[in-house]
This record gives C-alpha cells, sequence and structure tokens, in this order.
C-alpha cells in the first residue's frame, strides 16, 4: 500500500517495472477479503499453476473455478465505433464470425459441463448485427440456459419486430450499454448522440416484459459524477430494469490507442454510491459476489442441476440486491436480513449440506433467517410472511419468479472490474466465473482471452472461414 492505494507491481525482461492502482480504498478490500466465505470450501484449493499460466488457457485443473456465465462473441461486426471498445483493436481487423453451426456446437458443449453454467451471454461486436440472433437464441432457450443478450441498443430500438422475435425464441435479459444521460458524453466515449435510442429501447422491451439489466462503463472525468443519477434511474424502473452493473474502464482492445491514463479509472465506486444516493446505499452495503458460496452449497441439495458455485475472487467487484420501497427510498436487502449474521450462521449448514435432510436443511434456514432479520423494517416495508416465502423458495428453486411479489421492486447494483496488462492478476484468473467459448471447444477466462487470447482465436477462426 502507498499513498491510501493498493498497488500491483509488475517486473518484465522485456519493458521493465512498472506499477498500477489495485485498488484505491483499502477498507473496502479488507472488507471484501473478509466476507469472501469461498474459502471456507474444499474447493478453493487448487492445484499448483503451471508456468505456462495464462498463456495456455483453457480451463484447467488449476482453475478454481465453474463457468457462471459463459460468453460467446457471435460477430465482429458493429454498428458504432467505440474509442473505449474493449473487444476490438484498431489494428486488428478480421472477419470473426463463428456460423451457426459452430456456435451450436459450442452451446451443447457447454451444456454437457458438470456443473453446467445457468447463463450464456451473447455478445461482440454487435450482436444483433447476425441475421440469425433469435435463432441462436433459440437454440440455447432450448438447451434451458438463461439468455442474456450484450447489445448497444441501436437494432432493438429502431425495430420492435426484432426485439419480438428475440423474446418469442427465449431472450432473457438483455445486457444494454447506458453510459449516461449525456449526449456530449456518448458523442466523446461512443462516437455518437445516443440517449433517446436508449430510452427507446427500454420503452420496447418494457411492452414486452422482457427484462433489462444496463451496463455503464465508468470512466472518472467523464460519468463519475452520474454514478448516483443511473442508480436512482434504475430504482425508479424496476419494473423492467432488472440490474445494473458498473464496469470501470480497461485499457484493451480499441481503450488502448488513447494514452494510459490511470486517472480516468474508478477504483472508489462504493464511496461514490453512497455520497451520489444520499447515504441509501452505503460502503458498507456492497458485499463481494462470493458471498453467496454457502447459500448456493445449500441450494444444490434441491437442484436437478447444481449450479457452479459464485467463487469469483473478491477483488473483482462488489455487488448486493437493492428494494425500492413504495416510496421510493432504496433499500439494500442486507437492512432487512444482516448479511454477516446470516451467511456465518449457515456456513456450517453449507460445509455439511450434502450429509443433511432437507427438512432439517430448512428448519435450519428458516431459524436462520427469524434470527438474522431485523423484524421492524420487514414488517413495516414487505412482510415477514412474503419475505420468509421468498428466502425459502430461493433455496429451493432459484430463479426470479421464485421472488413473487418482492421481484418487480428489486434490482442488483454491482460494480466488475475488468483486468488489462496494468492489472492483471493470475491470483483473479484462476478463480474467474465469467469464461468464453471458443469454436475449438475451450473454456478460458474473461480477462486472459481479451488480454492474451482475443487475437490468436480470431485470426485463427477468421482465416478459416475466408478459406
Amino acid at each position: 500500500m502507498k499513498d491510501g492505494k493498493i498497488n500491483i507491481t509488475k517486473k518484465c525482461k522485456e519493458h521493465g517495472t512498472f506499477t498500477a492502482t489495485h485498488w484505491q480504498s483499502p477498507a473496502v478490500y479488507n472488507f471484501t477479503e473478509e466476507h469472501d466465505y469461498f474459502k471456507y470450501f474444499p474447493e478453493s484449493i487448487a492445484h499448483k499453476l503451471p508456468k505456462s499460466c495464462p498463456y495456455t488457457c483453457g480451463s484447467c485443473k488449476s482453475h478454481i473455478s465453474n463457468t457462471v456465465i459463459g460468453v460467446m462473441d457471435v460477430t465482429k461486426e458493429c454498428n458504432l465505433h467505440c474509442p473505449i471498445c474493449f473487444s476490438t483493436f484498431s489494428d486488428h481487423i478480421v472477419d470473426y464470425e463463428p456460423t451457426r453451426q459452430e456456435l451450436v456446437d459450442m452451446l451443447e458443449f457447454l451444456s454437457k459441463q458438470d456443473p453446467k453454467p445457468p447463463a450464456i451471454l451473447f455478445s461482440g461486436g454487435e450482436p444483433l448485427e447476425r441475421k440469425d440472433m433469435p435463432e441462436i437464441i433459440g437454440v440455447a432457450h432450448k438447451l434451458k440456459f438463461m439468455t442474456i443478450l450484450a447489445t448497444n441498443d441501436i437494432n432493438l430500438a429502431q425495430d420492435p419486430e426484432l426485439a419480438a422475435r428475440l423474446k418469442k425464441n427465449g431472450l432473457n435479459i438483455v445486457y444494454l450499454q447506458f453510459d449516461t444521460f449525456s449526449d456530449e458524453t456518448y458523442m466523446k466515449i461512443r462516437g455518437k448522440k445516443l440517449l433517446q435510442l436508449k430510452y427507446k429501447a427500454i420503452e420496447v422491451c418494457r411492452k414486452l416484459d422482457m427484462e433489462v439489466i444496463l451496463v455503464t462503463t465508468l470512466m472518472n472525468g467523464f460519468n463519475d459524477h452520474e454514478v448516483g443519477k443511473i442508480i436512482k434511474f434504475a430504482a425508479a424502473n424496476t419494473d423492467i430494469i432488472r440490474g445494473l452493473i458498473f464496469q470501470p474502464i480497461a485499457f484493451t482492445g480499441r481503450a488502448t490507442d488513447n494514452p494510459f491514463q490511470e486517472a480516468w479509472r474508478d477504483w472508489q465506486f462504493a464511496e461514490q454510491v453512497e455520497t451520489q444516493t444520499d447515504g441509501e446505499v452505503k460502503v458498507s452495503d456492497l458485499y463481494p459476489l462470493s458471498v453467496m458460496s454457502s447459500p448456493i452449497k445449500i441450494m444444490r441439495k434441491f437442484m436437478k442441476k447444481p449450479w457452479p458455485l459464485f467463487s469469483c475472487s473478491p477483488h473483482c467487484g462488489v455487488v448486493n440486491w437493492v428494494y425500492v420501497s413504495r416510496s421510493g427510498k432504496m433499500i439494500p436487502i442486507n437492512h432487512f436480513v444482516n448479511f454477516s449474521k446470516f451467511f456465518k450462521g449457515i456456513l456450517k449448514l453449507a460445509q455439511s449440506a450434502q450429509e443433511q435432510g432437507k427438512f432439517s436443511i430448512m428448519s435450519t434456514l428458516f431459524m436462520s433467517s427469524m434470527l438474522s432479520m431485523n423484524m421492524l423494517l420487514v414488517t413495516k416495508e414487505v412482510g415477514i410472511f412474503t419475505l420468509m416465502k421468498a428466502i425459502l423458495k430461493m433455496f429451493i428453486s432459484p430463479s426470479y419468479q421464485s421472488l413473487g411479489p418482492i421481484r418487480r421492486r428489486l434490482f442488483l447494483l454491482g460494480c466488475m472490474a475488468f483486468m488489462d496488462p496494468y492489472t492483471f492478476d493470475v491470483n483473479h484468473v484462476k478463480r474467474c466465473v465469467v469464461h468464453y467459448i471458443t469454436p475449438n471447444l475451450k473454456i478460458i477466462p474473461f480477462c486472459a482471452y481479451n488480454n492474451i487470447h482475443r487475437i490468436h482465436t480470431e485470426e485463427t477462426y477468421a482465416q478459416k472461414q475466408q478459406r
């Protein structure tokens, strides 16, 4: 730690020594470490990493985590030319677009993984530049994946019939680029005025009841002052907006055309959330995703096809679910149920869940929930019976539908930091839960793919397509 920041220092025979900020808030860094409950399970112990890691990457015995979200790039075509794109390099132009059969093979391969990934994210380029995208969504839906489509919104806003076809074929979530409320800023970072198209795309999704997660590329000096405004926008539209994910800029892809600007990075997201929401969501309300390890271990007892653990590094980002009261106030769900107390209470249960009967598990869950519940707040805002029913249903059959009437008042708030050459840490990579799947059926951790493997993969399969 130096100057109140946690730094990462690297030495390279070719490029020398350099230092980058790993995390600007030691307090939040330590908090996420303390709430990394995955470390209490045997799966957290990895084989020794091979010396070739991560250059010969593919999911291997040294990789701790299974795939939670499988990412598939379906095309390099795009109707924007964003200066901050992390997936396309200006000096690397390839006609990479897997055939539909290749994509089907990739989906079937992921479907046979044990445990099977619960979700598939279709990315690009702009996926909707592919005319057969609804049919590809349909294949993933039939294989019982949750389907997520990353899009810049232009095609959805301009072609509601396309949106309807996507919905009909089984698209679950639109992962919608939403960076700012300023067209001036959109011009700088996306090259086009987009705000009205954003609003229109959200309305198209609302009419179809097709759920939306907003995705914001966060840049200091550009849109960091809008963190609270974007959160409040999501809170005002929870009927259709199911989540909001902030992604601090990563210097991969076209973003590397700009001289490296560490000042653009944003590692004080939690503090900005507290300040800009007037304290409705505090720094201490944001947890690492790995806090969910214990509940998922227990859920596996009730599931025919168990989920993989959300076992990513606690330092990849922070997250929570936020309930919006009828008065419009945002209440993080750890205000209803004390997270630290609840998760510690069920840790022992999670460690022995496979040996226990379902009735015993349900009884322990009920008692842990009651002992950690804020009765006054629950009674006022939700109702004890409604909340308890939702908690127990989520353990038995986890889905948004299991939340019942609470569902339309909840949204996911999170921040996920992609790594680049300055911040790349193989210890994060070995716990990554978001994995690209390639046409040769390799499973590669997200940040390893974007920093090391993307160009070679795209060139290899672009050449095959040209032949």
